[in-house]
Parts: C-alpha cells; sequence; structure tokens
C-alpha cells in the first residue's frame, strides 16, 4: 500500500516566497500595517531602506503602527521604546543607563521595494528571487497605473487561476469585453518552467464601439508568464485597441483571504490609457470577485477528483498542479505529477 504524501501547512509553504504587502506609495513618513499569511507586520522608511518587523511592541504589546518615525529608528508611542532596522531595541527613555534587555527587540523579516511595491519573505533564506519584469525598470519608456488593492474572501490561488482562465472571458465578463458569440477555446500549449509557467492564447475580444457603433471583434493575443507562487505578468496585443500589459500579484493575508495587487504598464504617449484602464478593469475585477468568492472551497483545492477539467482548463490546471507540488514538496515543475 502506497502512503499518501504530507501536505505541507500553508504558512510553511509560501513563507519563504517573496509577497507584496503594500504599494510603495503608501508607505510614506509614517508606519504601515500590514499582514501576510497570518503575520501582522508594520512597515517603515529608513535611511537603508524598508524595514517589516512585527506589528506589536515586546513590552506591552502597543501596536507600533502608532508610532513615529525618528532618525535612530521606530519609537513605540506608548512608553518611547526605539527600535532599528534589525529589530533591535536601542532606546529604553525610562531607564537609559540599565542594559537593554536581550528579549526586547522585534522579530524583522527581509523586505524589498521593486516595482511600486513593498515585498516581503517571512523566511531568513527566500527560495525564489522576486518575479523578472525588466521592461518596468526603464520608467522613460513605459508607464504604469494601479488599481487599488483588491480585498477578496477567496484564496491567492483561486484568484490566480481566474485571471489564467480563458473559458470563463465570454461568460463572466460579457457586457465588458467578454465574447458570448465565440465562447471555443483553441487549443493551446503550456510550457512549464522551473518557477513558472507560459502560454500563449488568440481570444476574440469585443472592443466597444464608438460614436454608437456596435463592438467590433478583436483578436487579442494574450502571453501569459507565471511566476509561483501568486504572480502573473499578461501581455495583450490587441488588434483594435492598445497594446499593454497587465500585472496580477496575490498576496495571502490567510488560506481563504488574499489582496491582490493589480497594475498595468503602456506606452507613456497613450494620454487617456491610465483612466481608461482604471475604470474598465475595475469593472472586469468586479466580475471576477463575485466568481471567485462564490466558489468552494475558498481555500485552494489540493484534489481534482471532484471536479471534471476539459482541454480548454490547461493552463489553470497546469497552475493548481504546480502549487498542489509545492504543498507536498516537490518541484513545481515535476513532470508527470497529478
Amino acid at each position: 500500500m502506497t502512503q499518501s504524501p504530507e501536505v505541507r501547512p500553508y504558512r510553511d509553504t509560501f513563507a519563504a516566497y517573496w509577497h507584496p504587502v503594500a504599494y510603495a506609495h503608501e508607505l510614506g513618513t509614517a508606519p504601515l500595517p500590514a499582514r501576510l499569511l497570518g503575520t501582522e507586520l508594520v512597515l517603515w522608511r529608513t535611511a537603508s531602506g524598508v524595514a517589516a518587523t512585527q506589528r506589536y511592541c515586546p513590552h506591552r504589546g502597543a501596536d507600533l503602527c502608532s508610532g513615529a518615525l525618528t532618525p535612530e529608528g521606530l519609537r513605540c508611542a506608548f512608553h518611547g521604546w526605539t527600535y532599528a532596522r534589525s529589530g533591535a531595541c536601542i532606546r529604553i527613555p525610562s531607564q537609559p543607563q540599565s542594559p537593554i534587555p536581550e528579549r526586547a527587540r522585534l522579530v524583522s523579516y527581509l523586505a524589498a521595494e521593486r516595482y511600486g511595491l513593498i515585498w516581503v519573505c517571512l523566511s531568513p533564506e527566500p527560495v525564489a528571487p522576486l518575479p523578472s519584469w525588466p521592461e518596468l525598470e526603464d520608467t522613460s519608456s513605459v508607464a504604469t497605473v494601479a488599481l487599488p488593492r483588491l480585498d477578496w474572501d477567496t484564496s491567492a490561488g483561486r484568484m490566480l487561476e481566474i485571471v489564467l482562465d480563458v473559458a470563463h472571458l465570454s461568460f463572466v465578463h460579457e457586457g465588458t469585453f467578454g465574447n458570448p458569440e465565440q465562447p471555443e477555446v483553441p487549443a493551446y500549449d503550456v510550457e512549464r518552467r522551473e518557477q513558472g509557467l507560459s502560454a500563449r492564447i488568440v481570444y476574440p475580444a469585443l472592443s466597444p464601439g464608438i460614436g454608437g457603433a456596435p463592438p467590433r471583434v478583436d483578436r487579442t493575443t494574450l502571453t501569459y508568464d507565471v511566476t509561483f507562487p501568486f504572480a502573473v505578468r499578461l501581455s495583450f496585443k490587441p488588434t483594435l485597441f492598445y497594446a499593454h500589459t497587465v500585472y496580477a500579484v496575490a498576496s495571502p493575508g490567510s488560506e481563504e483571504k488574499m489582496q491582490c495587487f493589480y497594475f498595468a504598464s503602456y506606452h507613456p504617449r497613450i494620454r487617456n490609457f491610465a483612466d481608461m484602464f482604471v475604470k474598465s478593469e475595475s469593472a472586469i475585477l468586479e466580475q471576477d470577485r463575485r466568481i471567485a468568492e462564490g466558489q468552494r472551497p475558498r481555500a485552494h483545492p489540493l484534489d481534482f477528483s471532484g471536479e471534471v477539467p476539459v482541454r480548454a482548463d490547461r493552463l489553470p490546471l497546469e497552475y493548481r498542479r504546480a502549487l498542489v507540488a509545492l504543498r507536498l514538496g516537490r518541484p513545481p515543475d515535476a513532470p508527470g505529477f497529478e
């Protein structure tokens, strides 16, 4: 009898990856709260970069988000204990001449600022680098626009699956860009990579009519580049609309709740793109949210036996196979995994 492989706890599986916890523009001169995989964090800026530490002061449990930034570090609003970026307490005003207790320190985490996001890794040693999106490094050749954070009652994996699902476009997105008259999904290939997946699919999207004209079919090439565990770059190459690229990164607050950081890059000469994107994409994602929050279980499924997959589901199912492999301690690109 073959023993079933042991499923790793959700937090243990994904704690060693980088996850976004805030847009960079949200973190100013005051501490900012964040939550990742059930861990309450406080983010703050220092002269040498972003710090991410435990949210509550080890002295008496005060919320450090109510504290203040000083040249020395983060000062607690309750008793003025001050912490360095490393988490070490460096000042106790009530007893300045006494040694600082060794336990007077915050748990600190790796933090980085990139692509307009604040990223955190809860493990001292990340198992993978940040996603590689080099086009975003050159701000002179591309402009970006972000949506407000998406806060959904579903898992990060569920959210990514719906982004990767082409077959739902004609039904969930009828009235936005979905084409209910042409729902067939042609056969397509999925490339497995060590840290992600890639696929290219052509979809007959509907482009809004102008001046009272009916919508026109816009054969759009969709190129998906997934970075495990919860990030995807989706390039749109339409024939009638503007080419652009969407980035969706789901951040797991818990196994059944996530926040998604969703933004786009486009040619800076397209002056009206940002307003159009925010308006149209907000409507599209609201359609997705209603479906995703209604799925059960909310947690990302580990078992396929209760579902009836078809050929058109290949990309989201390859993605799910990879995440299940990670939960089982296997490489995400391992062949022959079901």
